[in-house]
Protein backbone atom coordinates (compact mmCIF):
# COMPACT_ATOMS: atom_id res chain seq x y z
CA UNK A 1 0.00 0.00 0.00
CA UNK A 2 1.32 3.43 -0.91
CA UNK A 3 0.04 6.94 -0.33
CA UNK A 4 -1.79 6.96 -3.68
CA UNK A 5 -4.05 4.17 -2.35
CA UNK A 6 -5.13 6.25 0.65
CA UNK A 7 -7.44 9.20 1.23
CA UNK A 8 -6.28 10.73 4.52
CA UNK A 9 -8.83 13.12 6.02
CA UNK A 10 -8.32 15.82 8.64
CA UNK A 11 -11.00 16.90 11.11
CA UNK A 12 -11.74 19.93 8.90
CA UNK A 13 -12.49 17.60 5.95
CA UNK A 14 -14.87 15.54 8.06
CA UNK A 15 -16.74 18.53 9.42
CA UNK A 16 -17.04 20.04 5.93
CA UNK A 17 -18.47 16.71 4.74
CA UNK A 18 -20.92 16.58 7.65
CA UNK A 19 -22.11 20.11 6.84
CA UNK A 20 -22.67 19.08 3.21
CA UNK A 21 -24.59 15.96 4.31
CA UNK A 22 -26.68 18.07 6.69
CA UNK A 23 -27.64 20.37 3.83
CA UNK A 24 -28.69 17.42 1.63
CA UNK A 25 -30.80 15.92 4.41
CA UNK A 26 -32.36 19.29 5.21
CA UNK A 27 -33.22 19.97 1.54
CA UNK A 28 -34.87 16.53 1.26
CA UNK A 29 -37.20 17.57 4.12
CA UNK A 30 -36.54 14.29 5.96
CA UNK A 31 -36.87 14.86 9.69
CA UNK A 32 -35.49 11.95 11.69
CA UNK A 33 -36.77 11.17 15.16
CA UNK A 34 -33.55 9.32 15.99
CA UNK A 35 -30.10 8.87 14.53
CA UNK A 36 -28.39 5.49 14.74
CA UNK A 37 -24.67 5.42 13.98
CA UNK A 38 -22.88 2.19 13.15
CA UNK A 39 -20.21 1.73 15.84
CA UNK A 40 -17.43 2.86 15.75
CA UNK A 41 -16.93 5.29 12.87
CA UNK A 42 -20.55 5.85 11.90
CA UNK A 43 -21.45 6.89 15.43
CA UNK A 44 -19.01 9.80 15.25
CA UNK A 45 -20.52 11.01 11.98
CA UNK A 46 -24.02 10.45 13.40
CA UNK A 47 -23.24 12.50 16.49
CA UNK A 48 -22.01 15.41 14.38
CA UNK A 49 -25.08 15.19 12.12
CA UNK A 50 -27.35 15.06 15.16
CA UNK A 51 -25.87 18.27 16.45
CA UNK A 52 -26.35 20.15 13.18
CA UNK A 53 -29.80 18.69 12.46
CA UNK A 54 -31.02 19.23 16.03
CA UNK A 55 -31.75 15.54 16.62
CA UNK A 56 -31.25 14.79 20.31
CA UNK A 57 -31.92 11.04 20.26
CA UNK A 58 -28.65 9.52 19.04
CA UNK A 59 -27.74 5.89 19.51
CA UNK A 60 -25.55 3.24 18.02
CA UNK A 61 -25.60 -0.23 16.58
CA UNK A 62 -22.64 -2.60 16.83
CA UNK A 63 -21.54 -4.31 13.62
CA UNK A 64 -18.00 -5.45 12.78
CA UNK A 65 -16.96 -6.37 9.26
CA UNK A 66 -13.37 -5.20 8.83
CA UNK A 67 -10.46 -6.88 10.58
CA UNK A 68 -7.89 -4.41 9.26
CA UNK A 69 -7.11 -2.38 6.18
CA UNK A 70 -8.93 -4.10 3.32
CA UNK A 71 -9.45 -7.32 5.35
CA UNK A 72 -13.03 -8.39 6.03
CA UNK A 73 -14.78 -11.17 7.86
CA UNK A 74 -16.84 -13.62 5.83
CA UNK A 75 -19.92 -11.57 6.71
CA UNK A 76 -20.74 -8.63 9.00
CA UNK A 77 -20.87 -9.63 12.67
CA UNK A 78 -23.66 -8.08 14.75
CA UNK A 79 -22.30 -7.11 18.17
CA UNK A 80 -25.34 -5.26 19.50
CA UNK A 81 -28.75 -4.02 18.46
CA UNK A 82 -29.77 -0.35 18.64
CA UNK A 83 -28.83 1.30 21.93
CA UNK A 84 -31.99 3.43 21.88
CA UNK A 85 -35.60 2.70 21.00
CA UNK A 86 -36.33 2.83 17.25
CA UNK A 87 -39.83 1.28 17.30
CA UNK A 88 -42.25 3.44 15.27
CA UNK A 89 -39.51 6.04 14.76
CA UNK A 90 -38.16 7.73 11.65
CA UNK A 91 -34.51 6.68 11.70
CA UNK A 92 -31.46 8.19 10.04
CA UNK A 93 -28.93 5.35 9.89
CA UNK A 94 -25.37 6.65 9.58
CA UNK A 95 -21.98 5.17 8.73
CA UNK A 96 -18.73 6.71 7.58
CA UNK A 97 -18.57 4.94 4.20
CA UNK A 98 -20.60 2.45 2.20
CA UNK A 99 -17.73 0.25 1.04
CA UNK A 100 -19.22 -3.04 -0.11
CA UNK A 101 -22.56 -1.98 1.40
CA UNK A 102 -22.81 -5.16 3.45
CA UNK A 103 -22.43 -3.47 6.85
CA UNK A 104 -25.02 -0.85 5.99
CA UNK A 105 -27.45 -3.49 4.67
CA UNK A 106 -27.01 -5.52 7.87
CA UNK A 107 -27.72 -2.37 9.90
CA UNK A 108 -30.85 -1.60 7.87
CA UNK A 109 -32.14 -5.14 8.35
CA UNK A 110 -31.49 -4.99 12.09
CA UNK A 111 -33.09 -1.57 12.61
CA UNK A 112 -36.10 -2.73 10.58
CA UNK A 113 -36.30 -5.84 12.79
CA UNK A 114 -36.45 -3.55 15.84
CA UNK A 115 -39.56 -1.86 14.39
CA UNK A 116 -38.41 1.39 12.78
CA UNK A 117 -41.23 3.16 10.93
CA UNK A 118 -38.94 4.60 8.24
CA UNK A 119 -35.21 4.32 7.58
CA UNK A 120 -32.98 6.56 5.53
CA UNK A 121 -29.23 6.13 5.25
CA UNK A 122 -26.32 8.58 5.17
CA UNK A 123 -22.57 8.20 4.72
CA UNK A 124 -19.79 10.65 4.01
CA UNK A 125 -18.43 8.48 1.19
CA UNK A 126 -19.32 5.54 -0.99
CA UNK A 127 -16.98 3.20 -2.81
CA UNK A 128 -17.64 2.91 -6.52
CA UNK A 129 -18.22 -0.83 -6.14
CA UNK A 130 -20.78 -0.59 -3.33
CA UNK A 131 -23.94 -2.65 -3.64
CA UNK A 132 -25.84 -0.16 -1.46
CA UNK A 133 -25.91 3.52 -2.33
CA UNK A 134 -27.23 5.42 0.70
CA UNK A 135 -29.98 8.02 0.48
CA UNK A 136 -27.43 10.72 1.30
CA UNK A 137 -23.70 10.76 0.61
CA UNK A 138 -21.08 13.27 -0.50
CA UNK A 139 -18.47 11.64 -2.67
CA UNK A 140 -17.19 8.37 -4.09
CA UNK A 141 -13.67 6.96 -4.08
CA UNK A 142 -11.85 3.68 -4.52
CA UNK A 143 -9.14 4.66 -2.03
CA UNK A 144 -8.88 3.39 1.54
CA UNK A 145 -10.18 6.26 3.68
CA UNK A 146 -8.26 7.17 6.83
CA UNK A 147 -10.42 9.20 9.20
CA UNK A 148 -8.81 11.44 11.85
CA UNK A 149 -10.29 9.42 14.73
CA UNK A 150 -8.39 6.32 13.58
CA UNK A 151 -4.92 7.75 12.89
CA UNK A 152 -3.34 5.78 15.74
CA UNK A 153 -4.97 2.50 14.73
CA UNK A 154 -4.02 2.87 11.04
CA UNK A 155 -0.49 4.08 11.76
CA UNK A 156 0.16 1.12 14.07
CA UNK A 157 -1.28 -1.37 11.56
CA UNK A 158 0.72 -0.03 8.60
CA UNK A 159 3.91 0.22 10.70
CA UNK A 160 3.63 -3.43 11.72
CA UNK A 161 2.85 -4.60 8.17
CA UNK A 162 5.55 -2.54 6.43
CA UNK A 163 8.32 -2.44 9.01
CA UNK A 164 7.50 -5.23 11.45
CA UNK A 165 7.67 -3.05 14.55
CA UNK A 166 6.31 0.00 16.33
CA UNK A 167 9.58 1.85 16.77
CA UNK A 168 9.58 5.63 16.63
CA UNK A 169 11.37 5.42 13.28
CA UNK A 170 8.72 3.07 11.81
CA UNK A 171 5.88 5.25 13.08
CA UNK A 172 7.53 8.34 11.56
CA UNK A 173 7.95 6.59 8.19
CA UNK A 174 4.31 5.54 8.26
CA UNK A 175 3.17 9.06 9.13
CA UNK A 176 5.29 10.38 6.25
CA UNK A 177 3.57 7.88 3.95
CA UNK A 178 0.20 9.15 5.16
CA UNK A 179 1.41 12.75 4.88
CA UNK A 180 0.53 13.40 8.51
CA UNK A 181 3.02 15.91 9.90
CA UNK A 182 2.45 15.99 13.65
CA UNK A 183 5.39 15.38 16.00
CA UNK A 184 3.20 15.35 19.12
CA UNK A 185 0.84 12.76 17.62
CA UNK A 186 3.83 10.63 16.63
CA UNK A 187 5.09 10.60 20.23
CA UNK A 188 1.63 9.80 21.63
CA UNK A 189 1.19 6.86 19.24
CA UNK A 190 4.66 5.56 20.04
CA UNK A 191 4.24 5.87 23.82
CA UNK A 192 0.76 4.30 23.83
CA UNK A 193 2.09 1.45 21.68
CA UNK A 194 4.92 0.83 24.14
CA UNK A 195 2.50 0.79 27.08
CA UNK A 196 0.26 -1.69 25.26
CA UNK A 197 3.24 -3.93 24.39
CA UNK A 198 4.41 -3.94 28.03
CA UNK A 199 0.97 -5.24 29.09
CA UNK A 200 1.17 -8.23 26.75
Amino acid sequence: MNSDDLLVLAWEDVFKGVRELTQKIYLSKYVADVIIGVFRNGWIVGRLLGDLLGVEEIGGIGIKFYRGIGETRERPLVISGPTINVRDQKVLLVDDVSDSGRTLQTAIDLVRLYGAKEIRTATLYIKKRTMLVPDYYNDSTDKWIVFPWEYGEIIREISMKRFGDLSLQSIKKTMDLLRINDEELMKIIYESSMIKLRRV
